[in-house]
């Protein structure tokens, strides 16, 4: 289903704006202390947003820490990873919490404890296709770059002949 979050400039971005393309939605928080959680996705994204800058779709990295990861927060933080990449969005749940509990709720990505600043979740990518609908999950941070790009290939594939 739809949701409607901040991007940097905090204009306000549904997913459904990004046209007929496929979605990489991917979440985390900018004070994550574990190099091999957020940091590693983002490493991951950064790698398929250069690999598959040609496809029609779009990596998208979701704050979901809607009580400090404000668009201010988020462009400090990422602008120079985003900047030259057209296919690459990081959004801020900043004052959008019921788009962020439906999204993950419907994506069954978990996160709690933002209230109390002692904030966990567990690990979950998704892909969605052209109609919003969700098409693959990608859970924890052991999957291969490799592995998704050639899935996103295939099920373009797969889409495109149907």
């Amino acid at each position: 289903d739809d949701g409607t979050f901040l991007d940097m400039d905090s204009a306000a971005i549904s997913l459904s704006d990004l046209g007929e393309g496929y979605l990489f939605i991917s979440y985390l928080f900018t004070r994550c202390p574990m190099p091999n959680m957020c940091p590693a996705l983002l490493v991951k994204n950064q790698y398929l947003a250069n690999e598959l800058k040609d496809e029609n779709i779009y990596f998208i990295v979701i704050s979901f820490d809607y009580l400090y990861d404000t668009p201010d927060i988020i462009e400090k933080k990422y602008n120079v990873l985003q900047s030259n990449k057209d296919n690459w969005m990081f959004l801020s749940s900043y004052n959008h919490l019921n788009d962020l509990h439906l999204l993950t709720k419907q994506s069954m990505f978990s996160f709690w404890g933002v209230e109390k600043n002692d904030i966990g979740h567990n690990m979950r990518t998704i892909l969605i296709g052209p109609d919003l609908k969700f098409l693959k999950y990608y859970d924890g941070n052991e999957w291969l770059v490799h592995d998704v790009e050639n899935d996103i290939k295939n099920i373009m594939k797969l889409h495109s002949s149907k």
